[in-house]
């Protein structure tokens, strides 16, 4: 370890507060012992150099030690010998001139206490499971007598060893009777931790698929998951060589009767049962117990006395192990499991149908697959559902009788396959599975085909590809005769008004759903009424008809619900949450985007779009820890149906918050699979947000344009007038440049392009107002930028669009015109006073939401200007002391958690506080440990929960 690693360091909070605290006190002469354990691989190493780092800039000496596993001998004290050879006297560690052991353990005491009295120590030894005998024996010695002392010893080991688990224990023991050590037992990253370190591994992040199944294989392991992502390239799935003769090293002590029962327990399972193993081993009872018994002893095994059953260790272990099986000894393994479990019936179709497939024997493998796709639906398993399904289209040509055996067509199998990839956020491999089903359809059956082309049509909605989408519509229509009236017809109708309700074009959608309801009715079609329904509601909300679209939701989420219809519940909840945002009443939309969730996870059904409705409405209402919290997810979740949603969203939330960097990423990456309408401009105004708050002027305006060449529909009236508020505001940014030149010909060009905005935002809200308070908001404040791109003071302007964002529930608009009114009272020569109540009004909302662009814009308002962000008469301090006491915090650590819960970063907290930046870091350290707060954000959280408004 030679300084701070390469690889990306993530989470450890807790430890590495823990372990600032040691480093604080040694610093302050009051040493002590460290014991850092943990598995191969969890990231000791890691952590120990992160500390290293951070003592070294707190002005520490690091001096590293490593034992190594010399096989068959031991090394006097070799960790120590490489650890103090810096200090240029190596022989005072066991050289000759020491008698006995007590001088030799004294002399290396004075040692660090010599070199302690020029600097403070940091002595770290590094893989003491590999340790002689006396180098333990002096650890234990030093840690009894490193109080009074500016050394902090830091001793990492593996405490799952089996060769070195006495003396390990024997070496904790002896520390902790000092009474002053510390063991800490580094344990699993969590899910958020490993998605960061291995975003930070691979520069980007990876493929969400490849991130699920790297996190699920490694279960928290920092080395194996990077181990795992360096092979994510290799499609067959095995494991990296590195990795496994790393995992095999414990396997190849073992005896060769061990050795082959692990393999039969590998090819049966991570966990299996002892009557399993019993029935299958050749091995006589007791001599299976007894190579059980050595498994579990060299940690190759763990045991569930509930169950009576064995497992691996770590689930990359059982790979290991089965990725040594011969070619025909694993068909043999696993038909003789299949035999067994079938003849016990212990084992569901799910259990049995892996094992029958790996046997080679696809008859009773496609049988078992599609009985376990069934069980697993019935409970709403779908994930597994689609798993087993797809298994089985891959088993289906090598059986010639697979119709009879599963009672299922192909085109069946593959529509029902193409459904559940639907609900689990595979489009794509939805659309090539329904384009399957049609093909093999043919025209043999036209109602059949009809179905399987309105379910097409919803499969390239998810894609992106609209108008593929429309085209599929009409001809599920075309298939479905009118006559004689049919379920098939209604819903094929429904069908097509909602792919032209989603286009926006809601005029023409209205009447053919209005027909498509009457006709369910008339047939007697439930999912056919549903549908129409939940379209009818979109229509009539977003051609200004509010209440009787809610309404029509209500009653479709009631109708739906009632009789079973997920896939319509879930439109029903996509569009009825949409449309409350839009309607003004994204607080609504929050409550029932709760409860929709909350359905769709009963199911199994992951629906993107509802999910980034969700975000939206958070993001409204200003509630952005849980918006940000939530997107996070999402997008550690992200699938391939509609993914541009989820990524144009998360970069809403992280321009909000001010990270830039990232927030262009997700654009970016979100254009790849953008819809062919670029979300009617939406997507743009993110492109204008980005450049807004990097002030670049000249690309807000090109995004802005380029928007509104997308919104020229009539529908998109509420998006062209948003538009033309944003591209004011760059317009005015713009003309207050070229005033400062004295560029009279490009100013007069600039105002020219505002009248033109304003003109166009009029003309988009004299429609858009009557459908949504929205559409009222966005024209108030463009009427305000326009005076300001004027430059006209204008505070009542900014008061009437903050009035109007107050009325739609939007606390962070409005927070956004209050800055602006504050602004203009200023430079109306309004009174200190009086321009200090709107920036305290946004100033509170915006450091609530962390909105760090936004928080710093005011701040510097607040300083060029000379107004008060408290209100006359109360001091910041009073909070800082609330939190010293509520807390347990000293009152540097509530002002570092002040500024924390403002959005400072470090560098920041040191310039306020003129510290410098490793002692603002040690003490965000410390406050996350006192807290239990795993991140910054979450402390900000916490402070903000504690302090009073006025503080906030």
């Amino acid at each position: 370890m030679k300084g701070r690693p390469e690889a990306a360091f993530v989470g450890r909070a807790r430890e590495l507060g823990e372990l600032g605290s040691a480093l604080a006190s040694a610093r302050e002469a009051s040493g002590t012992t460290i014991l850092l354990a943990g598995e191969a691989g969890i990231g000791k190493t890691r952590l120990a150099s992160e500390l290293a780092g951070r003592a070294r800039d707190a002005g520490f000496e690091v001096l590293l030690g490593r034992s190594i596993d010399l096989v068959g001998t031991e090394l006097p004290y070799q960790p120590f010998a490489e650890a103090l050879h810096p200090l240029g006297r190596p022989r005072q560690v066991g050289g000759p001139a020491a008698r006995t052991q007590l001088r030799v353990f004294e002399e290396t005491l004075e040692l660090l206490t010599d070199r302690a009295s020029q600097a403070p120590v940091l002595l770290v030894l590094e893989d003491l499971h590999w340790a002689d005998t006396s180098t333990l024996d002096l650890v234990v010695f030093l840690a009894h007598n490193l109080a009074g002392r500016r050394i902090l010893l830091l001793a990492t080991c593996r405490a799952d060893e089996p060769a070195s688990a006495d003396r390990v224990h024997r070496l904790t023991e002896g520390v902790l009777r000092s009474g002053s050590a510390l063991r800490l037992e580094l344990g699993p990253l969590g899910q958020e931790e490993l998605t960061a370190l291995l975003a930070a591994r691979g520069g980007t992040p990876p493929p969400a698929g490849l991130t699920h199944a790297i996190v699920a294989r490694s279960e928290g392991n920092p080395f194996f998951a990077e181990e795992l992502l360096a092979a994510g390239g290799d499609e067959s799935g095995e494991l990296p060589r590195r990795l496994r003769d790393v995992l095999l090293q414990r396997v190849a002590r073992l005896d060769a009767g061990t050795q082959s029962l692990l393999r039969l327990a590998a090819a049966a399972g991570r966990d299996v049962g002892y009557a399993l193993l019993h029935a299958l081993t050749a091995l006589p009872e007791p001599g299976l117990r007894e190579s059980l018994r050595r498994a579990v002893e060299h940690g190759v095994l763990v045991t569930d006395q509930a169950s009576g059953s064995f497992r691996f260790r770590h689930a990359l272990l059982a790979e290991a192990v089965y990725s040594t099986l011969l070619p025909g000894e694993r068909e043999e393994l696993h038909a003789r499991l299949a035999n067994e479990l079938a003849r016990s019936g212990a084992a569901s179709p799910a259990e049995l149908a892996p094992h029958w497939a790996a046997a080679g024997r696809s008859a009773e493998a496609l049988a078992a697959s599609v009985d376990a796709a069934s069980q697993a639906g019935a409970v709403f398993g779908l994930a597994e559902a689609y798993a087993h399904l797809e298994r089985a289209l891959a088993l289906w040509p090598a059986v010639p009788d697979a119709a009879e055996l599963t009672g299922l067509d192909l085109a069946g199998l593959c529509a029902w396959t193409a459904e559940l990839a639907g609900h689990v956020g595979g489009a794509p491999r939805a659309v090539e599975l329904a384009r399957r089903a049609i093909e093999l359809v043919g025209g043999d059956d036209l109602h059949r085909a009809a179905r399987l082309h309105v379910e097409l049509g919803e499969y390239l909605l998810g894609t992106g590809r609209d108008d593929a989408a429309l085209a599929a519509m009409e001809r599920a229509v075309e298939l479905a005769s009118a006559e004689p009236p049919s379920p098939e017809r209604a819903y094929a109708v429904g069908s097509l008004a909602g792919v032209l309700m989603v286009a926006w074009r809601h005029a023409e959608s209205l009447p053919i759903a209005e027909q498509a309801l009457a006709l369910a009715r008339q047939v007697g079609a439930r999912e056919a009424e549903v549908r129409a329904i939940t379209v009818l509601g979109g229509d009539l909300a977003y051609l200004g008809h509010g209440e009787e679209g809610v309404a029509r939701f209500r009653q479709a989420l009631q109708l739906a619900d009632q009789i079973g219809d997920l896939l319509g519940l879930d439109r029903a909840y996509v569009n009825f949450t949409d449309a409350l945002t839009m309607l003004g009443r994204p607080r609504e939309s929050v409550r029932v985007g709760r409860a929709g969730l909350e359905a769709m996870r009963r199911y199994g059904i992951n629906n993107t779009l509802l999910v980034a409705n969700q975000i939206e409405a958070l993001l409204a209402v200003g509630d952005w820890d849980e918006a940000d919290a939530l997107s996070a997810a999402a997008l550690r979740g992200i699938t391939s149906s509609f993914p541009y949603t989820l990524l144009a969203i998360r970069a809403d939330v992280e321009i909000g918050r001010g990270e830039l960097d990232a927030a262009r990423a997700h654009l970016e990456a979100a254009r790849a699979t953008l819809c062919e309408d670029h979300m009617l401009g939406v997507y743009d105004s993110y492109r204008a947000d980005l450049a807004l708050w990097e002030r670049r002027w000249t690309d807000a305006e090109t995004a802005i344009q380029e928007g509104l060449a997308w919104a020229r529909q009539p529908e998109a009236a509420q998006i062209r007038v948003r538009l033309c508020a944003k591209g004011l505001r760059a317009q005015a940014e713009l003309a207050a440049f070229a005033r400062a030149r004295r560029d009279d010909r490009a100013l007069r060009g600039r105002l020219g392009h505002a009248r033109t905005l304003v003109t166009a935002a009029r003309e988009a809200a004299a429609s858009g107002a009557a459908i949504t308070p929205n559409a009222t908001g966005w024209l108030a404040q463009a009427e305000a930028e326009y005076a300001r791109a004027r430059a006209e003071a204008r505070p009542e302007a900014w008061a009437q669009a903050a009035a109007a964002w107050e009325r739609a529930e939007r606390p962070p608009l409005a927070a956004y015109c209050r800055w602006r009114q504050a602004e203009a009272l200023v430079a109306a020569g309004g009174s200190r006073t009086e321009a200090g109540v709107p920036l305290r009004q946004a100033h509170a909302v915006a450091a609530r939401m962390w909105a760090r662009p936004l928080v710093r814009e005011l701040e510097r308002l607040a300083e060029r200007a000379r107004l008060d962000l408290v209100p006359p008469g109360e001091q910041p301090p009073e909070a800082g002391r609330g939190l010293e006491h509520e807390l347990g915090l000293t009152p540097r650590e509530a002002e570092v958690l002040m500024l924390v819960a403002r959005g400072y970063t470090n560098r920041e907290i040191a310039a306020a506080l003129v510290i410098s930046v490793k002692t603002a870091s040690v003490h965000v350290s410390h406050i996350l440990s006192k807290i239990d707060a795993p991140n910054r954000l979450e402390a900000a959280a916490i402070a903000h929960r504690l302090m009073p408004p006025e503080a906030d």
